[in-house]
């Protein structure tokens, strides 16, 4: 693809852990562009002050987002927090294509958002049009939507396995026991001191237990899914690895059915899948 047909890119919040990961896969796609940085925190800088590895790769400087000309862009990655991320993409230029990675626009009931997050919703316009980015499953959908809500790392790893199986009527959604185990990039970059090296290494502990912002969101869509409200007993782990997750899930089959009909119904869901990887 020429440089004229190519997607011009825009990563908001390029300096933390997800903007960082946005700008290497954008950069190495082939039809992708990136046009524009944004972190306010970090403006005026070059990209490489604030992550080496990516030195040497012609990236557009760090700037606001305001110095940003949203003319020439055609599609924003937006790696905000939550809370924030919804007050800047309310703003934005309606012709372009966001894909948001924060929870701003997972859950689709202003009121769970607002129970879990803790503060009311400002876009709920945008929130009621958002498209739950799980590609696997959502696709014809993220196709045509201007907003994509990115999913959660744990709810990502939890529904490609649970959702075909509660689909087909294979396991009893009403018990699902969910353990999950998280490298340490997944709290972010900001200095913690339960991630701190001294704290994390050589360490394995649950944390949220029983009031995880995840849960609601694996919830959501198992409740599609089941065509019935599903609860999960969803308890995560914070393990001494920089990323990458383990998730193990228990479900009771229904009667009649057997690990076999699973494995078939999984692997007839993904057999076209590049990114999933069935053993």
């Amino acid at each position: 693809m020429s440089s004229a047909q190519k997607i011009r890119v825009a990563v908001i919040g390029a300096s933390g852990y997800t903007g960082a990961d946005l700008v290497r896969l954008a950069y190495a796609h082939p039809n992708m562009e990136i046009v524009a940085l944004t972190a306010n925190s970090h403006a005026g800088k070059p990209m490489e002050t604030v992550f080496p590895h990516l030195s040497g790769l012609g990236l557009p400087g760090l700037v606001t987002n305001d110095e940003v000309d949203w003319s020439g862009v055609d599609a924003a990655f937006c790696g905000l927090p939550h809370a924030t991320s919804q007050q800047v993409i309310k703003v934005l230029p309606e012709h372009l294509k966001i894909i948001d990675m924060s929870a701003d626009f997972r859950l689709r009931d202003p009121e769970a958002y607002k129970q879990w997050y803790g503060n009311d919703h400002a876009a709920l316009d945008l929130q009621a049009h958002a498209v739950y980015g799980l590609t696997e499953h959502y696709r014809d959908q993220i196709a045509g939507a201007r907003l994509v809500a990115c999913p959660g790392c744990y709810p990502t790893a939890v529904l490609m396995l649970l959702l075909p199986l509660v689909e087909a009527g294979l396991i009893d959604a009403s018990d699902l026991v969910i353990d999950a185990k998280s490298g340490v990039s997944g709290a972010g970059r900001a200095l913690k001191q339960n991630t701190l090296f001294c704290e994390a290494g050589e360490g394995m502990g649950p944390y949220s237990i029983g009031k995880h912002r995840h849960a609601p969101e694996i919830e959501q869509e198992l409740s599609i899914a089941a065509g019935r409200d599903v609860i999960v007993n969803f308890t995560p782990h914070l393990v001494p690895m920089s990323r990458g997750e383990f998730i193990t899930a228990y479900a009771r089959l229904v009667p009649g059915k057997t690990a076999r009909d699973c494995h078939e119904v999984l692997a007839e869901r993904y057999d076209d899948e590049p990114f999933v990887n069935l053993a």
